[in-house]
């Protein structure tokens, strides 16, 4: 084995063929992909300095104010709140309804209005009996209880 071009392409070469050396130059290359390098850096660098002065007129030109961001502690929301412990609330709402329940008390005092205990109340209903409404007379033209809510028309 000689270790020419020859003879490891085992001889598809024509005899004495050998590259061109006229057309382009390895120096030439690396100095284009060098330069393509520091071109590239210094494109990044200028425009890395281009935002970063303009950033700064910007900021100085329209400061930054966030009307809704509040200093300190948060406000609570409006209500109605959700409930963070409901099981004791509903506790404390029927003690307050029992108490209201089982107790005297005024509703309206300028009305003369007042509430009793649900017991009390219960004795004085099986008393006096509930109140009805006085039976209006049957006028005419008033549709029958087997009526189906038709009225019965003159001529009819």
């Amino acid at each position: 084995m000689t270790g020419h071009a020859e003879d490891r392409d085992h001889g598809e070469r024509a005899p004495g063929a050998m590259h061109e050396t006229r057309d382009i130059s390895t120096r030439v290359v690396l100095w284009f992909a060098v330069s393509l390098v520091v071109g590239a850096v210094a494109v990044g660098l200028v425009t890395l300095l281009i935002f970063n002065v303009f950033g700064r007129f910007n900021e100085q030109a329209y400061p930054r104010e966030y009307p809704l961001a509040h200093v300190g502690a948060p406000q609570p929301p409006p209500p109605p709140r959700l409930q963070t412990k409901p099981r004791e609330d509903l506790k404390e709402l029927r003690a307050a309804e029992e108490a209201v329940l089982h107790s005297y008390g005024w509703i309206d005092p300028a009305g003369g209005v007042v509430h009793i205990p649900i017991e009390r109340a219960m004795e004085l209903t099986l008393q006096q009996g509930l109140p009805t409404r006085a039976q209006a007379p049957a006028e005419a033209g008033l549709p029958a209880r087997s009526s189906s809510g038709r009225v019965a028309r003159a001529g009819q």
